[in-house]
Formats: structure tokens, sequence, C-alpha cells
């Protein structure tokens, strides 16, 4: 380029220029102080913009991969009638799944409230799950299914993730009852 002051930019920077010469592999231009600031500051917009789409891909990666916690509301059919409340869920290492449960009125006055967890089998969409009452001794055990469209060998915590999209739902049972349940997590 034999000693001349002068940059190659990409195609879609070439209005920024105001004297544009042609040159071999690019658009060749003298550039003022002007051109060169707003090329700059375009060019740290674009990198900000950017790194805040890495850092939003990043944190939802984060939310739903690293074990952080989800929330949402439950129902559940039973013999006596229709239940329903709040969850949380949590998943850990070993694959398993734990969190907290309040069974709530209508207005959402909270009746009950306790901790849960569940496992799931290995190659198909059901486990065991387990519930204490807050303040009891007392704990109640179960089965239960789903037909969460996930493959069947995802990890437990995909269900309630696929549940940020839509209704997950299924069947439970404890010992001689049993009833269908549905969740929907809450971003």
């Amino acid at each position: 380029m034999g000693g001349r002051n002068t940059v190659r930019v990409d195609s879609r920077l070439a209005g920024l220029s105001t004297a544009a010469t042609a040159g071999v592999g690019g658009i060749l231009f003298r550039p003022s102080r002007h051109s060169v600031q707003s090329a700059l500051a375009a060019r740290d917009r674009l990198r900000a913009m950017s790194a805040a789409r890495v850092l939003l891909a990043f944190t939802i990666c984060a939310f739903l991969v690293s074990g952080a916690e989800l929330r949402g509301t439950w129902s559940a059919a039973t013999p006596r009638g229709v239940l329903a409340g709040a969850w949380t869920a949590q998943e850990y290492e070993s694959g398993s799944v734990t969190g907290t449960w309040t069974l709530q009125e209508a207005t959402g006055k909270i009746l009950m409230q306790g901790e849960w967890s569940m496992s799931k089998s290995a190659q198909s969409w059901n486990g065991a799950w387990r519930s204490a009452i807050g303040g009891s001794h007392g704990e109640y055990a179960g089965t239960w299914t789903s037909s969460v469209s996930a493959s069947p060998q995802a990890r437990l915590i995909e269900m309630f993730e696929s549940a940020l999209r839509a209704v997950v739902s299924g069947g439970w049972k404890a010992g001689s009852s049993s009833g269908a349940w549905s969740i929907r997590a809450v971003p």
C-alpha cells in the first residue's frame, strides 16, 4: 500500500466513508476523524449488544442447567376433590429433584406447606415421590407417571423445564389412592 494511510473495511461499513476508492480485495478509503469515531462507536455498540445477548443466553442456560431453582403452580385430583398450590424444584448431581410445596385455598391463603423429592426411571417418565408436611413427623410416598413429550432418557428436571412452555400432567398413586396431577412453571 506504499505508505498511504488507508484502512480496509467491511462493505457494511462503507457508508461511513466519503472518500472511498476501489482497491483489491475490498473497499479502501482515507478515513476522516469523524468516520473513524463513528466506526469505533458502531463496533463498540455491536460488541455490547453481542455481549448482552451472550450473557442472557448463558444466564438462561445456567438457570435451567446448573441446579437453579424453578418454581410454578400445581394441581392434583384426589378422591376428595381438587387440590392446588405452588412448588419449587431444584436438580442435584444425582439427577434427583427436590423442592418445596404449598397447599393453598382459592384465595391464595397457604393451608399447608412442606418439602418433596422425586426420582425418575432411567428409561421412562415414571418414578417415585415423597412429601413431608412442615411441622409434622409424617411422610407421604408413592409413584408418579407423566406424558411429557421429552425423550424418555432425559433428566427429570427436563420435565419441570418443559412446564415453562406448557402444562405438564400425569398420574400419581399413594397406597390405595390415586389421581391426576399437573404443573406449570413460571419464569
